[in-house]
């Protein structure tokens, strides 16, 4: 069966990485030292080990979208980007542009950054559900033209050509599943920033619990680090 699980982590989770010696910090934060400390803070948050990261800019993401003809997302909520669009409750059929202001607002929703989680997960879901129609086929040349320019990634270029190639001899439909991870608002110091309180999100443990539950049982035996509890700092 072919099953995708999309796991949410809030920007603003208080966790640490390699480099702060096991202080505390803002995940986003984790950005700021390379895409390898992101990484490690969430293997540490999840006790998994990641063996692969994709990470592709704006400009990708857009023209991404466009190569494959637009995606249908879906939308809980009626909300509007200026001067972009609104997008009304239900499905909404979206260009890369459209699609990308979907994925970004997040002050139109009492939830914030957890709705926008929510809506960066859905345009992913959009996105896998026409990679797996006759569209990928169709536009496959403009499709991996898009991703290869704007893309970065220490997978193998032969394992992304067989995944692509795996999708193409077998075009059916994924199973895509979601969740968000939650936690408590708070005030806290930062390795990053100290000497001032910043906002962050006190990751709760129940939930951390319950995603590393859901990543144990999609991963492979050989991405999971045994002995390991979620949350704990494997620093």
């Amino acid at each position: 069966a072919k099953r995708l699980l999309l796991v949410a982590t809030p920007r603003d989770f208080y966790v640490s990485f390699s480099q702060t010696g096991g202080a505390m910090d803002k995940l986003t934060h984790a950005g700021i030292y390379g895409v390898e400390a992101s990484v490690n803070a969430l293997e540490t948050l999840y006790g998994v080990d990641i063996g692969y990261y994709l990470r592709m800019n704006f400009t990708g993401f857009v023209e991404l979208i466009d190569a494959l003809g637009g995606v249908e997302v879906y939308s809980d909520q009626e909300f509007t980007v200026e001067p972009i669009k609104t997008y009304r409750q239900g499905y909404n059929q979206l260009t890369g542009l459209e699609a990308l202001a979907f994925a970004r607002e997040r002050y139109s929703f009492p939830d914030g950054d957890y709705q926008r989680a929510k809506n960066q997960m859905e345009v992913i879901r959009a996105v896998v559900e026409k990679c797996s129609s006759f569209a990928l086929v169709q536009n496959f040349r403009p499709v991996l033209e898009a991703a290869g320019e704007h893309l970065e990634t220490n997978m193998p270029k032969e394992h992304l050509y067989g995944l692509a190639a795996l999708q193409l001899g077998d075009p059916g439909p994924w199973t895509v599943e979601t969740y968000t991870a939650q936690g408590d608002s708070a005030y806290r110091e930062t390795w990053s920033m100290p000497g001032q309180e910043l906002y962050v999100i006190l990751p709760d443990q129940t939930s951390v619990e319950q995603a590393a539950a859901l990543l144990e049982e999609t991963l492979p035996a050989d991405l999971r680090s045994e002995g390991t509890t979620p949350g704990e700092d494997r620093t």
